[in-house]
């Protein structure tokens, strides 16, 4: 197959950057999340982030109060409810949550993260760095599912990249956790969940730096393990269409968007 590693952005064009699905294309995995060249695009976010005016922030922020007046506010870190909790002290696990950028835009956001209350699972490379900018009473850094309850799971950006998702839900038994929230996720409607092939271009280097296997799953597959394990679901904010960025797949599997979901556990 061939490598398309280190193309230039501008030799070809980033969009669609998907392909497959998987029984039509050797779907293979680079370990682009704890590349050299990820921790580059890190840093670069995380500066940009720190370092930002107060105008730009303020434009930030009236750009996210028109999203959620137009019910488009797919990228809001977490409902107020998850807010609610988290101020009042609740454990969070954080599950991919990489350096801590979660962490940080809730900070940015004023909302009350409790001492010893957050930690991240990932991999070493992002650990490594986030302890760079944040002390061990602010988020523990894990890279195993930890035998402690926890009472809100965040799979932000993350749910698509494990292999076997459906897993999770038996994790989560484990956990105890009372709430998760899922967003920026790849959902899909008419069609079994697959596996495709993304080409990881971040905005802040100049290449692409990997490709990593992606997991569509279809939302009906998905409430039926969310009732088969007591989750409440809830969509906390309207759909994004993303089917432009799957032109090359077979047209019953385009139907792809972006959803955030709020679960809720009740009673067994």
């Amino acid at each position: 197959m061939e490598n398309r590693d280190k193309t230039s952005v501008g030799e070809i064009s980033p969009k669609p950057y998907f392909w497959g699905p998987f029984d039509k294309f050797q779907a293979i995995s680079q370990s682009g999340f704890s590349s050299d060249d990820w921790l580059l695009h890190c840093e670069n976010y995380y500066r940009a982030m720190r370092d930002a005016t107060p105008a730009a922030r303020l434009v930030k922020k009236f750009k996210k109060i028109a999203k959620r007046i137009i019910g488009r506010d797919f990228r809001t870190i977490v409902p107020s409810r998850i807010e609610k909790e988290i101020s009042h002290g609740a454990r969070v696990l954080d599950i991919g949550g990489g350096w801590g950028d979660n962490f940080f835009q809730l900070k940015m956001d004023k909302v009350n993260v409790h001492a010893g209350a957050y930690c991240i699972l990932d991999n070493e490379k992002q650990a490594t760095f986030g302890k760079t900018i944040f002390s061990p009473t602010e988020i523990n850094f894990l890279n195993e599912i930890p035998a402690t309850p926890f009472d809100i799971v965040l799979l932000i950006a993350t749910m698509q990249y494990i292999e076997d998702w459906k897993s999770l839900f038996s994790t989560f038994d484990k956990l105890g956790n009372k709430y998760v929230y899922i967003a920026r996720t790849p959902f899909l409607d008419g069609a079994p969940s697959f596996c495709a092939v993304r080409s990881m271009t971040p905005s802040t280097v100049t290449h692409k730096i990997g490709e990593e296997n992606l997991h569509i799953i279809s939302f009906a597959e998905f409430e039926k393990m969310c009732a088969a394990h007591n989750w409440r679901v809830e969509k906390v904010s309207r759909r994004q269409n993303y089917s432009k960025h799957f032109a090359r797949l077979p047209k019953n599997q385009r139907d792809v968007y972006y959803q955030c979901v709020m679960l809720e556990k009740t009673s067994d």
